[in-house]
């Protein structure tokens, strides 16, 4: 009854209905541009394709904004879940992020876990990579076991790299794993704890970090850029938690979520080259910094109860949210080498360092709502939402009195969708947020340090047209308002000013034959700040104002599981400093592949080889401290899948 209305109301559906479930195939059927139901953003395996990702949607990230969720469900990142436990994601903004109760303003980011299913299954991934004689391997082991029929099953995930994060480390290792349990002791009930893990260390010097003055940009590569030997870093991640689903009596539904993240950095050093001009000269530093770690304990509770009248449907939910957060920074030991150009770094011996004392910042949220979902098949849809959020933080530095601030706001969201015709639905939302928008940089002499909770709004509205079945268009405009946070004459990182963002994006994806694919996504943004310090109102730099991504795929009907990939990047020109004074021109990039898929010996087998940035086309990507990114150069990427 509710098919042809509920169509409309899920963005990228297709690909989150091949997360919904355990499936019996793995690494050897991903597909990133087959599984997308747009192109606003999705992960399938290692592939990622859309506009946005998990750290950025329409210009700011949908992580501080609280819009990150695990199967549904609230979480609090301080880390990024690993590959070995999650299948992918999906980005949801517009009239698909009205599927989702109690949306903030950005975009909503689900995460898939990668949940073990009822038949025996081993996937293997070897991959290899090069760039300018960086090789990169790789080895992916993922296998899931049921334990009791239909009842208990396990996944166990594990792989290892080197010189993966190589554009910020000379040299480094990579582990990760996970643990991952289903237990679905009747039809009504299923409880999926897990648990992941990932080590990094740099061991061959820590890549510095550039950042430019008031200049045009220098012309580098990251792979250009070495320093000291002695130059360590590295990380521990964690992720562990469980979702549990219960499904009760006359349509009542339990959803519950528990997460722990933790992001841990032993005593590590970090490169500078601060001040750099176009010719490449800077001021060098580096900066030993004692331990620190990011961690959060947060989850969700949801009631949902459901009410069918004829064609209309009506869900009700009472939810919290809860979050504990705790993060130490500052302490690092800054010393000064003089000027250095950055492709030339000297090998110079390690001084000796003094870290000092961390400072704590602690966050504790409490959120409790209200939420109501109507469909009218054929009609329309209305979502409505009011939530009371309970907000602490308190920061404690050495020798100083701690600073605690609180706020009790009201948050509120509603979205409709009409039908106008069976294939095109107009939508409009409007969103209340509380988000803590975002870190110190590093340049900051508060680096690391979150800041304070601010409110902020969204307001959106569009169309989706179904162009013929499994085709469709999605285009809206939006504007999204925030307080911006920026570095001061001294370097401190605070409140300047305001900071606004308006756009349109655009997004068609699906089959436009049977044998061509076609993800192709644009979005054009003004991105504004109203500063309090005197320099008016301007460009804010790092978001795109236009970017566009085309990911089509070709798959001939005489050659049975062969796929040609291609994919088209334009960025345009934008400014690369906070004077709007300096710009950097626009960018485009070619990527192409070929994927084979075939059955050896009953084993389903894919072969991928990969050519990235093909034209090697350079430029930077800027960000609102003065640190700037060179683009990876011409690099190959190849790998072999099968599933035992």
């Amino acid at each position: 009854m509710f098919q042809s209305s509920t169509r409309y109301l899920l963005a990228a559906c297709a690909s989150a209905c091949v997360f919904a479930q355990p499936v019996q195939a793995q690494r050897t059927s991903e597909n990133a541009v087959a599984q997308a139901g747009d192109a606003f953003g999705s992960v399938v395996g290692n592939e990622v394709i859309g506009l946005y990702t998990s750290a950025s949607a329409r210009g700011f990230n949908p992580s501080q904004a609280g819009n990150l969720r695990i199967n549904g469900l609230y979480f609090d990142q301080a880390s990024a879940p690993n590959n070995r436990l999650l299948r992918g994601s999906v980005i949801h903004v517009g009239i698909s992020a009205q599927g989702y109760p109690f949306p903030a303003p950005t975009g909503v980011v689900d995460f898939e876990l990668r949940t073990p299913g009822q038949k025996p299954i081993t996937s293997v991934l070897l991959g290899y990579g090069a760039v300018f004689g960086y090789s990169r391997p790789l080895i992916e082991v993922d296998t899931q076991i049921p334990v009791v029929k239909d009842v208990l099953s396990v996944g166990v995930g594990f792989s290892y790299s080197r010189n993966a994060a190589h554009l910020v480390a000379v040299r480094d290792r990579n582990y990760a794993g996970s643990l991952t349990a289903h237990w679905t002791p009747n039809e009504n009930f299923s409880l999926t704890p897990f648990w992941s893990g990932t080590n990094t260390s740099a061991t061959g010097g820590d890549r510095p970090r550039i950042f430019i003055g008031d200049n045009d940009s220098p012309k580098y590569r990251q792979q250009d850029l070495f320093s000291p030997e002695w130059l360590f870093f590295g990380f521990r991640l964690y992720n562990y938690g469980a979702v549990s689903h219960w499904d009760l009596a006359d349509d009542w539904k339990i959803q519950a979520g528990l997460f722990r993240s933790e992001n841990i950095t032993p005593q590590s050093f970090t490169g500078f080259v601060l001040n750099t001009n176009a010719n490449g000269v800077g001021n060098y530093a580096i900066e030993k910094s004692p331990r620190r770690a990011t961690t959060s304990t947060s989850g969700e509770i949801r009631l949902s109860k459901t009410f069918t009248e004829g064609v209309r449907r009506h869900t009700f939910f009472i939810n919290t949210r809860a979050r504990d957060r705790s993060s130490t920074s500052g302490g690092g030991d800054l010393r000064q080498f003089g000027p250095v150009l950055i492709t030339a770094i000297p090998n110079r011996p390690e001084p000796t360092f003094n870290p000092g004392t961390t400072s704590l910042s602690v966050t504790r949220q409490v959120t409790g709502g209200v939420a109501y979902e109507g469909v009218w098949s054929q009609v329309g849809q209305l979502s409505m939402a009011v939530q009371k959020s309970e907000y602490e933080r308190t920061l404690t530095r050495a020798n100083v009195a701690s600073v605690k601030g609180s706020k009790a706001p009201l948050l509120y969201n509603a979205g409709a969708a009409a039908y106008v015709s069976s294939d095109i639905a107009v939508f409009a939302s409007y969103a209340r947020g509380l988000e803590e928008l975002g870190t110190a940089p590093g340049n900051a002499v508060n680096r690391d340090e979150a800041v304070p909770a601010e409110l902020t709004r969204q307001i959106d509205a569009g169309v989706r047209y179904q162009i013929r079945n499994g085709l469709q268009l999605v285009a809206d405009a939006f504007v999204i308002d925030k307080p911006y946070y920026g570095l001061d004459q001294g370097r401190l990182f605070r409140k300047l000013g305001t900071n606004r963002h308006s756009g349109v994006e655009l997004s068609v994806a699906g089959g436009l034959t049977d044998e061509v694919t076609l993800v192709a996504g644009a979005v054009a943004l003004r991105p504004r700040i109203g500063s309090s310090i005197g320099t008016g109102n301007l460009t804010e730099v790092g978001p795109i104002p236009r970017l566009i991504r085309i990911n089509a795929q070709y798959r001939p009907k005489a050659v049975q599981g062969l796929a040609l990939d291609l994919k088209l990047e334009s960025v345009s020109s934008r400014y690369i400093t906070v004077s709007n004074a300096h710009r950097i021109d626009g960018a485009i990039t070619v990527d192409a592949g070929v994927r084979y898929t075939t059955k050896i010996n009953n084993t389903p087998i894919k072969f991928r080889l990969q050519g990235l940035n093909l034209t090697n086309t350079f430029s930077v990507t800027p960000s609102a401290s003065g640190q700037i990114n060179a683009f990876e150069s011409r690099r190959v990427e190849a790998s072999i899948a099968a599933d035992f």
